[in-house]
């Protein structure tokens, strides 16, 4: 057989001469197999008459025009896209494309890539418990490998029935794909979230369309275990990888805290973790460089994940595009390149196909001023 028709192929339809080399190598780079680049919505179609991609990326806007045919005749042939384009997906002219992926101009080609993997991912996994594994980001979720439980045990004592209990709860769980909302703004909660793989995120969008990330939820995270008290969500939560999450009933969830008063405690000193780390944002946004703002946001995903597990050697997936990042520390995404760019420059991390590793622990802390008491877990994470 052939082996590349066995390797996935992806249409690119790119105005820009430059964007699109840059693209093309990162996609070669990746193991993609690149159709174009393509400057118009007519050789787009050309390409289309001729060959079946795996995937496409797309401008909004080519040379010859919207390319909202070519979107149509993507979506006929059931081909997963993705929008990368400096145009708002809030703007009258991206109507036609808002439920696809979108990444805004200018953004890293790694960035591209991921958001492309993870639509890869989600689109050829059935949506189940025994679907794959979203992503490199964990173990499996079984036995005390469980992320909730590892969690929680560091925040009180748990017995062996009380890890059991938790397992149980946890264990009708269901992929979801990148950048699906788990919850909007102004919807009646119907449960409480949990993430087992993956990374998703609480965030506010204002009427400009700006949108600001206030929290991460890594595996073992809730979304809100209070939820069933507010009448309406006063914010989004999001997917911002191909995440395994459970939806656990607000019953189930009074239930185990009415019984299992160890459970109780460690979900109480969960939320109070919750709130600390919300306080170390605010912090973080007002008070600090850019260059700090992302020294600390990295110093804080390193210890929370090594809490569950996903993290060796300092080095852990980072499955989290430069317009994330830059939604999170209130940067330009052009900040945000240029202070990522400084760091490694530094020589203090090392980001590669999705994974970070931190070159110098001990000075990016420095830099950051980044002290771990606010997240509670006494001697469970080495310096």
């Amino acid at each position: 057989m052939d082996p590349m028709s066995q390797q996935p192929s992806v249409l690119l339809a790119e105005p820009d001469a430059v964007v699109a080399m840059d693209l093309s190598e990162a996609l070669e780079t990746a193991g993609y197999r690149v159709l174009g680049p393509c400057a118009t919505t007519a050789d787009a179609v050309q390409i289309l008459e001729r060959e079946q991609p795996t995937l496409a990326v797309l401008d909004v806007q080519l040379r010859d025009g919207p390319c909202i045919p070519l979107s149509r005749e993507l979506r006929q042939r059931e081909i997963p896209f993705l929008v990368h384009t400096g145009i708002h997906r809030d703007e009258p002219a991206a109507t036609s494309f808002r439920n696809a992926p979108w990444l805004i101009k200018p953004a890293l080609p790694w960035d591209v890539v991921t958001l492309l993997d993870e639509l890869a991912l989600s689109s050829a996994a059935p949506v189940s418990a025994e679907a794959p594994t979203p992503l490199r980001l964990s173990k499996a979720a079984t036995g005390w490998n469980n992320p909730l439980v590892r969690k929680l045990k560091g925040f009180a004592p748990l017995s062996e029935a009380d890890m059991a209990v938790l397992e149980r709860i946890s264990a009708p769980s269901r992929i979801v794909p990148s950048q699906t909302d788990l919850v909007r703004e102004g919807d009646a909660p119907e449960g409480v979230f949990l993430i087992l793989e993956g990374i998703a995120c609480r965030h506010k969008v204002g009427a400009t369309g700006a949108r600001q990330i206030t929290a991460y939820l890594v595996p073992g995270d809730f979304c809100d275990l209070d939820v069933a008290l507010l009448d309406k969500m006063d914010h989004a939560i999001t997917t911002l990888s191909a995440c395994r999450v459970v939806r656990i009933a607000p019953e189930t969830v009074a239930e185990v805290m009415e019984h299992h008063p160890q459970i109780a405690r460690a979900f109480r000193v969960s939320t109070l973790v919750d709130e600390a780390t919300l306080r170390e944002w605010l912090v973080n946004v007002g008070s600090r460089s850019a260059l700090e703002r992302l020294a600390h946001l990295l110093c804080e995903l390193r210890v929370r994940l090594q809490v569950v597990g996903l993290v060796e050697n300092n080095s852990f997936d980072l499955p989290l595009t430069q317009e994330v990042l830059a939604d999170t520390t209130g940067l330009s995404n052009v900040h945000l390149n240029r202070t990522l760019q400084e760091l490694r420059r530094r020589g203090l991390i090392e980001l590669r196909y999705r994974r970070l590793t931190i070159l110098d622990l001990p000075r990016l802390k420095a830099l950051a001023e980044f002290k771990a008491n606010y997240l509670h877990l006494g001697e469970r994470v080495a310096a």
